[in-house]
């Protein structure tokens, strides 16, 4: 390609009729382009046209060479030109003994075009072993398992030829077993060994090709809930969770391929009792009065690793679960939140989770209140459009943890009336994050903290909030007092909150 070509063309007009005694012209056509070359006449008397072509740019084409009779051009004869450049090497040979098979495929990178006519051939060291010819456009060869000597060591390369010169890619000194890739095995059971452990024992068979090779094998786990794949060592699993698992293997003495991932088998680890306390938080309103209070607790999900299986339900119950006593409970629910009423004298409750292997311990739920100074300067600050960050001062009392409360002023009935929460038992903790779709709307929120007696002491409300954007300015936008249904906004001196306006979002953090 690029290169200088040179043509010929000669008439002898005393051999073709019609032209003896006759003004002789020559004209060329590359393909279907007109060309001019230059004519002479040679000594013995003939027309000679001879053609240059300067930087030939096509990797295949036609030239013609024409005389004109009668004022129109006859071809006269043709020559095929070939271009290209000679091969290139071949690079990343690699080789993979497939058992099932039984044959040894290799694959390499054939490099750049050469644009011409080769020969490429799979060379084998040992004279016993034939040359393997790929068939056209295929960048690999396979060898049976008849021409092929296991556990000794062979000398591959590929050898690639054109017109214009030879190439051979790097030698790759090999025992087919070495490159052997096994066929995936199978699973057989699953079981949890021993009882009331994280652990799982695992049986599987290898396959009936590779049965005589001693192989290691990896096993993985995910949820239907989990993006990706685990690898596990057969411990750490959580209680009552349904898990699929695959495995593969390859040899143990070699840097063979794994083999492809068995068929997926499904299991369900054994329950265990639920562990953790729950996140608690209650809204009490007196009546008959002052005689009974009407109470409604609300507390969260446990965490997946705390919940050990299916929760079935909550109890709450006045007095804590004593061995040989039946327990009285309030509540007993399938619902995170629950609705009774007490003597006004009453001031804890124990809430608990179940599931089929048993119940967590009980947490013990105070209901003693302690009117204090509310948290000093709540503000907040936006994290996405279903987010945003709530700060406030740290109490001059030790607290214990917070809690925080919003609900969404915006939307009619009784759904204004509901509200979200959530527990920051960081003691040092000075913001947090809430989450919720409803962040979206025009929002109210509280927050309180825990003394260092667990005495709830109400803290800075409300926060007015029209969307995920930057702080400009505060207000006193009033304070919170108890109704016999959620929360009433009313007037009242020095508690501040922050009011949003649409701004440029700033990053997460």
């Amino acid at each position: 390609m690029g290169s200088t070509v040179t043509a010929s063309c000669t008439i002898q007009s005393n051999r073709c009729g019609g032209l003896d005694g006759e003004e002789i012209q020559i004209t060329w056509r590359l393909d279907s382009e007109s060309m001019s070359g230059s004519q002479h006449k040679s000594v013995e008397g003939a027309e000679v046209s001879n053609l240059t072509i300067s930087h030939f740019n096509r990797t295949r084409a036609k030239l013609w060479c024409y005389v004109v009779w009668n004022g129109t051009p006859q071809r006269i004869g043709m020559a095929e030109i070939h271009a290209g450049y000679p091969p290139s090497k071949p690079e990343n040979l690699t080789c993979m003994m497939n058992l099932s098979k039984n044959s040894l495929t290799c694959r390499w990178d054939p490099g750049l075009d050469g644009h011409l006519p080769a020969r490429v051939t799979l060379k084998i060291s040992q004279e016993v072993i034939p040359d393997c010819i790929p068939q056209g456009g295929q960048n690999y060869c396979t060898i049976p398992r008849r021409s092929l000597q296991l556990y000794q060591k062979m000398d591959i390369w590929v050898s690639v030829q054109n017109a214009l010169g030879t190439a051979e890619s790097e030698h790759l000194c090999i025992d087919p077993m070495d490159v052997a890739k096994l066929d995936p095995p199978v699973l057989k059971s699953i079981q949890s060994v021993p009882f009331q452990t994280d652990c799982v024992s695992v049986a599987w068979e290898v396959a009936p090709t590779s049965s005589h090779i001693e192989q290691q094998c990896e096993l993985r786990y995910r949820t239907h809930e989990d993006p990706g794949w685990t690898l596990t060592h057969h411990c750490g699993f959580l209680f009552g969770t349904d898990y699929r698992f695959q495995m593969r293997c390859r040899r143990v003495t070699a840097m063979g391929y794994w083999s492809e991932w068995s068929p997926g088998w499904n299991f369900i680890t054994h329950e265990k009792a639920p562990a953790g306390k729950l996140d608690v938080w209650w809204k009490m309103t007196p009546m008959d009065s002052g005689k009974r209070a009407e109470v409604q607790l609300l507390w969260k999900a446990l965490k997946q690793n705390e919940r050990n299986g299916r929760i079935l339900g909550y109890w709450v119950s006045l007095n804590p679960r004593r061995r040989n006593v039946e327990l009285t409970a309030v509540c007993n629910t399938t619902e995170r939140q629950c609705s009774f009423s007490v003597l006004a004298g009453v001031r804890r409750v124990y809430l608990a989770a179940y599931n089929s292997a048993g119940e967590s311990a009980a947490t013990e739920v105070i209901f003693l209140e302690k009117k204090g100074q509310p948290l000093a300067r709540i503000h907040t600050s936006p994290c996405d459009e279903h987010s945003l960050w709530v700060h406030w001062e740290a109490p001059r009392a030790a607290a214990t943890g917070y809690i925080l409360e919003w609900r969404q002023t915006s939307l009619p009935g009784p759904a204004s009336r509901s509200g979200s929460w959530q527990m920051e038992r960081n003691r040092s903790a000075t913001k947090a994050l809430i989450r919720g779709r409803a962040l979206r709307g025009r929002l109210w929120a509280a927050a309180w903290s825990v003394g260092g007696q667990q005495k709830w002491v109400p803290g800075l409300s409300p926060l007015r909030f029209t969307g995920p954007r930057s702080v400009h300015s505060t207000r006193n936008l009033g304070g919170w007092t108890p109704a016999r249904r959620g929360w009433q906004h009313s007037a009242g001196p020095g508690l501040w909150g922050a009011s949003w306006v649409v701004s440029s979002d700033p990053p997460c953090f």
